[in-house]
């Protein structure tokens, strides 16, 4: 069993025009239900080193507290927070932790909604977003010869992907179809998941990854993650079946 972790940065529901988060990122994270005790007391190991040896009460990894060393962080000098940061970054690649990630520049994507269906609707660029992330885990699933299960954050309200979820797997006769993933996914809150962490700080600087090619400014301590973003993750921007879904999405919203 394979447990696919999903979460999702720079969020404004159908605000198109937010200049400060230009962009959305949904991604996932993945774990072999068997690797997840090692990996979690390897995470945990990496968090007491950064705190000389001892966990923070209620310790809690949230990518924009890292950054602005608040909460847990706010007894780190920006040298620690970095540190800690990087070797967060290079665990994943060692550990091989595969993510997959699908971004929306909202700007282009509500000149594309505008287009195609008329300045009254918009579609959440996660409902957009989904079956990218959820198709592709699927193909891997399939590749691993295993099973595996959706687990999200559960600061959202996911309904709409709770849909989406039910239709990609047990519509008899959908076009796309997801056979590898079961159950329905399960929300759990992030404070008890290393793993919703670990995506929430990759998502972040995926973000920023994507603002910066964008034209965004970025700061240098930023970039400095940038190389290892691109060894570690998995861009579904150029999916082969891009179309398909967004048609799939497209018909959904027209019923």
């Amino acid at each position: 069993m394979i447990l696919a972790y999903m979460d999702e940065s720079g969020d404004t529901g159908t605000n198109f025009t937010d200049s400060q988060q230009p962009i959305f990122v949904l991604g996932s994270l993945l774990i072999q239900e068997n690797n997840w005790k090692s990996l979690e007391e390897d995470y945990n190991k990496i968090i007491a080193n950064a705190f000389k040896g001892s966990i923070p009460p209620s310790f809690e990894l949230h990518a924009i507290d890292l950054v602005n060393r608040k909460n847990s962080f706010k007894s780190l000098t920006i040298e620690e927070s970095t540190k800690l940061r990087n070797d967060l970054f290079q665990f994943i690649k060692d550990k091989k932790i595969p993510v997959f990630y699908r971004k929306i520049e909202k700007k282009k994507y509500q000149k594309y909604c505008e287009d195609k269906y008329g300045r009254g609707i918009k579609i959440d660029p996660y409902i957009m977003a989904f079956p990218f992330i959820g198709l592709k885990i699927d193909e891997y699933l399939n590749e691993k010869k295993e099973l595996g299960i959706f687990i999200f954050d559960e600061h959202r309200s996911l309904a709409d992907i709770e849909q989406s979820l039910k239709s990609l797997r047990l519509e008899v006769d959908a076009v796309l179809k997801m056979e590898r993933v079961i159950e329905k996914g399960f929300f759990i809150n992030s404070s008890k998941s290393f793993a919703l962490q670990l995506i929430d700080l990759v998502l972040y600087y995926i973000r920023k990854s994507e603002e910066f090619k964008i034209g965004k400014q970025v700061s240098l301590i930023h970039q400095e993650v940038f190389p290892i973003i691109s060894e570690i993750t998995i861009s579904l921007d150029k999916y082969q079946k891009g179309k398909e879904i967004m048609n799939w999405v497209g018909n959904r919203v027209k019923k």
